[in-house]
């Protein structure tokens, strides 16, 4: 089996294919000496959130389109995740963008540009962060996953909490990182519970994660169940609940079943 392209190589292979996209963090000014500035040995630019307001209303702009009724409200945008934590950005110019996302904002083509973004909240577990909001506005790019890694690479995150649907294209991305420790359900419930399960991600394996990050993950499931099958998925989750070890892998789902690994 070939090495994996070291995770480095690969972050300034996409750089290198996608000119004019820079890596950003926003976040509250006091915490720019916590960062990782140099993630995975590349360049990034901490600002501070109190100077740059017209980038913060551009997030929350973006944030609110995507998610529309379950967009982040202001208040949340700054007391729970600029003033405790930091925002992980792909800035590019305007022209880059969905051309619907493009028209949302009113901006031109060489404007300077929110691409994607990633936000994971601090928790009390030393080391654990919480997944919380993935935005991608540049299809075919691979940018989700890499402002997704990059980020907890800042953030020196060693294991990672995150939400997601069995049925979302974000489960795709969320795997890209490696598999997908099954925790159970959403804690105090959720929009979408019916079909929403709580996942983990260690980190701390770089060789695994560069193998995940290229497509190049040896991965057999040993079970799969479609994604429309919620009682069968729900059962699932009770075995986690009860301290089974199941995973889910890449591509985490597949011609419309969850890939799965028990025991």
């Amino acid at each position: 089996m070939r090495e994996a392209r070291s995770l480095t190589r690969q972050a300034e292979d996409f750089f290198s294919a996608h000119p004019g996209v820079s890596l950003l963090a926003l976040g509250s000014g006091e915490h720019a000496e916590a960062m990782d500035l140099s993630p995975l040995g590349l360049p990034a630019t901490y600002l501070p959130a109190e100077r740059n307001t017209d980038l913060v209303s551009q997030y929350l702009a973006l944030n609110q389109f995507a998610f529309r009724g379950i967009g982040v409200p202001r208040w949340v945008l700054s007391d729970l995740y600029l003033m405790p934590g930091a925002i992980g950005l792909l800035r590019c110019p305007a022209r880059m963008l969905k051309p619907d996302v493009r028209q949302h904002l009113g901006l031109a083509d060489e404007d300077p540009a929110i691409g994607a973004a990633y936000y994971a909240a601090p928790s009390v577990t030393p080391g654990l962060f919480i997944g919380v909001s993935l935005l991608s506005f540049l299809p075919g790019t691979g940018a989700g996953a890499w402002v997704k890694l990059l980020t907890l690479s800042m953030l020196r995150a060693k294991r990672l909490r995150g939400v997601a649907q069995w049925d979302n294209p974000s489960v795709r991305v969320h795997t890209r990182l490696g598999p997908l420790r099954l925790v159970g359900r959403v804690p105090g419930g959720h929009e979408y519970g019916e079909r929403t399960f709580v996942y983990e991600s260690d980190l701390t394996d770089s060789t695994r994660v560069a193998r995940a990050m290229a497509r190049e993950l040896s991965w057999v499931p040993t079970r799969t169940i479609a994604v429309t099958d919620l009682p069968e998925l729900s059962s699932l989750l009770d075995r986690a609940e009860a301290g089974a070890s199941v995973y889910l892998g890449p591509p985490g789902v597949q011609n419309g079943q969850v890939q799965l690994s028990e025991g």
